[in-house]
């Protein structure tokens, strides 16, 4: 073999070498771009403390052309119990919360000057069933303190709780019929979603485990047909199919009252609960 030709061949192997290795290089590369890229979705994906989920759409209730609606009013006869102070010391942060001692009384009797009964649960107790809805209800933890006080989900529908404080909560579900959970929240502004799979009527008690203050009530229905009382005692049921119902209406001091009640087509019917004090 001449030299010219050994030159030449070693010349072509170099390059078949070079070509090669470049290609294998190349694909590395590749390789380790897309483990930090599904590296860095795994830690995303996971790091999910402190963000909200997007509102979900909410399922469309049917509304039938017949449908009625119930207006009510709840109050208080007799002298309404003067609701103590919540004793907030054990934890500064929470004390901070409430300047003065502001918003910062138990919520067990919500009373207007004219009797108006606030935080009274009212549904329909053997209404048809209705579709679960897709948004979900919210559990904030604000203040030290739930928001709402008393609540009402329907089976299966998402429940968000939410810590807004810069605390250590710990929520704690003690339903009878459902299955009960305990959850801490370390964070300001975690989130967590939990659902209730069961009918749950009697409204159950949800408590924090580290602030032996904090409660709120939540009733698990199959249904929509359900108000809550507010500030002036009223509340609203709305897109009731006509006929034959018992209305219940429910407080965590003053126990059940339940009421007959008939509604016909596009009837706008008035109830009126009076509880004593």
């Amino acid at each position: 073999m001449t030299l010219k030709k050994f030159v030449s061949m070693m010349f072509a192997l170099t390059l078949v070498l070079a070509i090669g290795c470049g290609k294998g290089q190349e694909a590395k590369s590749n390789e380790e771009e897309g483990e930090d890229d599904q590296a860095g979705q795994t830690a995303s994906a996971g790091n999910t403390a402190g963000t909200t989920a997007p509102a979900a759409t909410a399922a469309a209730a049917p509304v039938s052309a017949d449908a009625a609606t119930i207006n009510g009013t709840v109050k208080l006869v007799g002298t309404a119990p003067k609701m103590a102070a919540l004793q907030m010391a054990a934890d500064p942060y929470c004390q901070s919360q409430h300047p003065n001692g502001v918003d910062a009384n138990d919520e067990e009797v919500v009373v207007g000057s004219a009797g108006e009964l606030a935080n009274v649960i009212v549904y329909i107790k053997n209404a048809p069933a209705g579709p679960t809805p897709t948004t979900s209800a919210l559990i904030d933890q604000k203040g030290c303190k739930y928001h709402p006080h008393v609540q009402v989900v329907q089976v299966n529908q998402p429940i968000e709780i939410k810590n807004s404080d810069a605390t250590l909560h710990n929520i704690h579900a003690m339903p009878n019929i459902n299955s009960q959970f305990n959850e801490g929240q370390p964070v300001q502004g975690m989130t967590s979603t939990k659902k209730f799979d069961k009918v749950e009527m009697t409204p159950f008690r949800i408590k924090c485990d580290v602030h032996g203050w904090m409660k709120s009530y939540m009733a698990v229905l199959p249904h929509p047909y359900w108000g809550v009382s507010q500030m002036n005692g009223t509340f609203t049921i709305a897109n009731l199919p006509p006929g034959t119902y018992t209305i219940v209406a429910w407080h965590e001091k003053y126990g059940a009252q339940e009421q007959n009640i008939t509604v016909g087509a596009k009837e706008q019917k008035q109830v009126a609960f009076t509880f004593k004090g």
